[in-house]
């Protein structure tokens, strides 16, 4: 900046500031500006550059020209702001409304200048005044000869370059107004070149870190050019856990074709098993007891286990059961540790002889079943969805899951052997109807007296010659026509029966466009969940294809969540689709030497669904009060919901995994 606006502007962006009632670390955590910079600034001995003073202007949300210009009779000259290869001088501002500023900008040679998107809804127009200059937001930027102009949004990252000699143009900059739609949480930062820029961006993250830690959709800051790796941005700036706290917050970074990048995601908990000690009753197994307590523990992620927890929880997922060692490995990833569920192994090493040919709409046409039947096993959650299913059972059920269950769309099998563990006394009448679920269905369970399998769509059942009781769907009720589902449960069940429903359902929608945003964030939750654990531990280094894999599937998920999250839902889907395409291409084999293969096959299933439901083929979720509606109409009443597992919002009735228990109503007209 040239010296003599030098204090001009020290003391506009002090009055400004104090206006704002900031303080110079608040504006430094606005701005992204080191606080010692700031304060060299407003005591007149900094010399910031162009970047810096619109970082400044659109954290005090006031125009960059009420910052340069002068505001006393100190000097008839224009203000005027340098930097290497460019030069800004303001001129005039016209207090209209929209308020529009003019600047002269001069361009060497070869240069570029990036700007940082302004404000929502800031536009610009540039007309060249002599020389060529290339304008606007990239991909749509404009070679302009002199006399020639062009307008675009200036809400959004652009640029001016000269390639062909210097240029020199006006630029008319409009402000419909500050704090009108501003999101706030996507940040675009030149790469640090000193420890005061690197200051600046610690600020911004601290202070963001606690806004989504209090409510905040999440940040995403992306630095622009070439930089370390997005490890070492997250250890220089990401925010860290102090001895005995952790943030409740999920924390990645990588590196994309701009640079790189760190996002920050809340961490949403649940409360599914407050009353666990209350609940425990005489008589329940002593598995399902173990489970309720784990699947507590598991709701508490933030709280530190004690020193042996580790040996605990190894020897709980070495164990051959299906729901403890399940509920104990994603424990152990929570706290730092990588331990596989033992059922895991032997499921991903086998196949089926001879795969049922695969029909159109068939489960299997959409979702990989041989990968689906290992691999889900990973997907947060799953285990404690089961064990709260079987609590309602214990405690709602009027035989107390000691008579005849019928379970409908099995699958392979899975979430029904975690059943039968921790209802000891149940009988299931289990029904699948795709061939290549049905078919690993009964290798799965060929060692259960308490099974009998079918293969038959749901709404075709026949009535069974003895009373059911209870009727189950677990991760199942979406993939029917839910309404005649629902009818057909009340059908068959005895006066008083239960009809328990867990399964994943979306935040509230009310149109295509919505529920598709909904699938994103939703699926995407999941995953970036369990990696937000993984990338904790620093294991998925190398250039392994799982690995490789696991990177772009970080990469594209949290861009498309926030595509979703700001109304682009078109390109979140498309990016989504793409990724969907790489996954299903790079896993071609079942079985996989590493942990971290293990995970990114569960990963690739997940996205598998969320295209599924893009289409609308076998994913056809609804959301919670949308359920219970269907369910209302039906013939039930509710009796209990609880949600297991959290992706988007913060209340009991939006996305995540669900457990409804309803009771069937009788209905009879009254005598006259």
């Amino acid at each position: 900046m040239d010296t003599p606006t030098l204090p001009p502007f020290a003391r506009n962006v002090q009055q400004t500031r104090a206006k704002r009632g900031l303080t110079l670390s608040g504006l430094s955590q606005r701005s992204g500006v080191a606080k010692s910079t700031l304060s060299l600034i407003e005591s007149g001995r900094g010399n910031p550059t162009i970047e810096t003073v619109w970082a400044i202007a659109n954290a005090l949300e006031t125009p960059f020209g009420s910052l340069v210009e002068r505001l006393d009779a100190e000097s008839d000259e224009p203000a005027e702001v340098q930097g290497a290869g460019e030069k800004v001088r303001f001129i005039e501002r016209y207090g209209t409304d929209p308020e529009i500023e003019v600047y002269e900008m001069v361009i060497s040679e070869g240069h570029n200048r990036s700007s940082s998107p302004h404000p929502p809804g800031v536009r610009e127009r540039v007309v060249v005044l002599h020389g060529e200059m290339l304008v606007g937001s990239a991909p749509h930027s404009v070679l302009l000869r002199p006399g020639q102009s062009h307008a675009f949004e200036a809400d959004v990252e652009h640029s001016y370059s000269a390639p062909k000699g210097d240029a020199t143009a006006l630029v008319l900059v409009e402000y419909p107004g500050y704090g009108k739609g501003d999101k706030g949480d996507t940040l675009v930062r030149e790469y640090p070149r000193t420890e005061a820029d690197w200051d600046g961006l610690r600020a911004i993250v601290d202070r963001a870190a606690i806004e989504v830690a209090q409510g905040f959709t999440g940040l995403f800051l992306q630095l622009r050019g070439r930089g370390a790796e997005g490890e070492a941005i997250a250890k220089r700036i990401g925010p860290g856990n102090p001895p005995g706290y952790r943030w409740p917050l999920q924390i990645f970074t990588g590196h994309n074709d701009r640079g790189a990048w760190l996002a920050l995601f809340p961490h949403i908990n649940t409360n599914a098993f407050r009353d666990c000690k209350t609940a425990i009753r005489d008589g329940m197994s002593a598995s399902l007891v173990s489970a309720m307590h784990l699947s507590a523990v598991a709701e508490q992620s933030l709280i530190p286990l004690a020193a042996n927890s580790q040996a605990t929880l190894e020897s709980l997922a070495a164990a051959p059961t299906w729901a403890l060692a399940a509920i104990a490995s994603e424990i152990a990833l929570q706290h730092g540790h990588l331990i596989l569920p033992s059922r895991l192994g032997e499921r991903s090493q086998r196949t089926l002889q001879a795969a049922p040919k695969v029909g159109d709409g068939d489960f299997a046409s959409r979702i990989n079943v041989d990968h689906y039947d290992a691999y889900e096993l990973l997907h947060p959650a799953y285990a404690r969805q089961v064990v709260a299913l079987a609590q309602d059972i214990w405690t709602l059920d009027p035989q107390s899951g000691r008579g005849l269950a019928i379970d409908i769309g099995t699958g392979p099998g899975a979430a029904l052997l975690m059943l039968l563990e921790l209802l000891p006394e149940l009988h299931v009448h289990a029904v699948e109807p795709d061939d290549t679920a049905f078919a690993y269905l009964l290798d799965n369970i060929k060692d259960q007296s308490r099974v009998r399998c079918e293969q038959r769509d749901f709404l075709a059942l026949e009535e069974p010659t003895e009373a059911v009781s209870v009727i189950t769907s677990v991760g199942s009720s979406h993939h029917f026509n839910t309404a005649f589902m629902l009818q057909k449960a009340w059908r068959l069940l005895a006066d008083d029966g239960i009809l328990c429903i867990a399964d994943e359902l979306l935040p509230f929608f009310s149109d295509r466009n919505e529920r598709n945003s909904a699938l994103i964030r939703h699926h995407a939750a999941y995953v970036l969940g369990s990696m937000a654990c993984v990338d904790a531990l620093d294991i998925h280094r190398g250039d392994t294809p799982d690995t490789h894999l696991y990177r772009e599937m970080r990469k594209e998920l949290v861009h498309a969540v926030l595509q979703a999250s700001h109304g682009e839902t078109s390109a979140a889907i498309k990016r989504c689709r793409d990724l969907y395409t790489l996954a299903n291409q790079s896993l071609q084999a079942k079985d996989t030497a590493t942990a971290v293969g293990a995970l990114v096959r569960f990963y690739a299933l997940e996205i598998q669904a969320m295209v599924a439901g893009f289409d609308y083929e076998i994913e056809c979720k609804t959301y919670p009060r949308r359920l219970v509606s269907l369910a209302q109409g039906a013939g039930f009443e509710l009796i209990r919901h609880r949600r297991v597992y959290a992706t988007c919002g913060a209340d009991d009735w939006d996305g995540g995994t669900h457990v409804f228990t309803f009771r069937k109503c009788s209905a009879s007209l009254c005598e006259h």
